[in-house]
């Protein structure tokens, strides 16, 4: 796996784990449906996180020369993850 491809999906992942804590840092003040609604949120979007953490890292060890087969699975992945978050933090500025 190329240098530069694993420290985009390291930085994509890094990125997503910065946004959530914002995102938990940010319903604190909000009221307690709003809280409610986004912890569960927060909560799947950790699940989901981990899971495409543990599925790169378990892929990354074991098969460094396939990387090329499913970059494209795991970025678009990630990028998933990434609008779920982007939406999570729409749906709670707008409450």
């Amino acid at each position: 796996m190329a240098k530069e491809t694993k420290g985009q999906v390291e930085q994509i992942l890094t990125e997503l784990g910065k946004k959530i804590d914002l995102l938990i840092l940010e319903t604190k003040d909000a009221s307690k449906e709003v809280r409610e609604d986004v912890e569960i949120k927060i909560v799947e979007l950790k699940k989901r996180k981990k899971k495409v953490e543990a599925d790169y890292n378990a892929y990354k060890d074991k098969n460094d020369d396939k990387w090329q087969d499913i970059k494209q699975h795991l970025v678009s992945a990630v990028n998933e993850l990434k609008k779920a978050v982007e939406t999570a933090f729409k749906d709670s500025k707008k409450k």
